[in-house]
């Protein structure tokens, strides 16, 4: 469930785009950012509790505090940039305060997406393979995250932020995205250079948006 940012927080689209291309490779930057917009605002410390109160965070201690104590009360309770569900750090290998590191947060992402890529893919084509890939992130359903609004509302953001991103990439390179600042960056952690970019599967819908998988 995205969180409800009253006041967000978040990252400029420039440096979560450089997150995203270093810390999830395999997820096309143009499917992956627009869905973090919706989810946190690009913001690493949003904390969204499912059925709960809203809650703000505006340093780590503060986030891991809080989360960790609707998750010991038994809440359902989403974390960081990505808003991973904390019923899934075990097996994604995070604790809470990971879940707050923006790449950790990307990388556990990416392997959410990549899994339920593979799973829809199978009986799903092109732009309703990735609604419904996204659809199964937010709800755990091929349908809830349609009935909810939250697939219209991740194409929307795609429509809005895709065109800005496609510039920002032609003018570095036609590729790579601007470098991370030290105010950009806030507290995300340094990573590794990135890897050369995947050959992206285009497609078209709701204003040429963008397609999911690198092939």
């Amino acid at each position: 469930m995205p969180a409800d940012r009253g006041n967000p927080m978040g990252l400029t689209l420039a440096a979560v785009m450089t997150l995203s291309q270093h810390c999830a490779p395999g997820i096309a930057i143009e499917a992956l950012v627009p869905q973090l917009k919706v989810e946190s605002h690009f913001d690493p410390l949003a904390i969204g509790i499912n059925h709960g109160p809203v809650v703000h965070a505006r340093t780590l201690p503060e986030a891991v505090g809080i989360a960790t104590r609707y998750i010991q009360a038994g809440y359902s309770v989403d974390l960081g940039i990505a808003q991973i569900n904390s019923r899934n750090l075990r097996r994604l290998g995070l604790s809470v305060e990971q879940a707050f590191d923006p790449c950790r947060s990307l990388q556990a992402a990416s392997v959410v997406l990549t899994e339920n890529w593979t799973n829809v893919s199978a009986t799903r084509t092109g732009a309703d393979a990735i609604s419904t890939t996204w659809s199964v992130y937010n709800s755990g359903s091929t349908s809830r995250g349609f009935r909810n609004g939250y697939v219209d509302k991740v194409w929307t953001a795609a429509s809005d932020l895709v065109p800005q991103m496609r510039v920002m990439l032609a003018a570095n390179d036609g590729g790579t995205p601007p470098p991370l600042s030290a105010g950009q960056a806030g507290g995300a952690p340094e990573v590794a250079a990135a890897p050369p970019p995947p050959r992206w599967f285009y497609g078209t819908a709701n204003a040429d948006a963008l397609v999911f998988k690198s092939q």
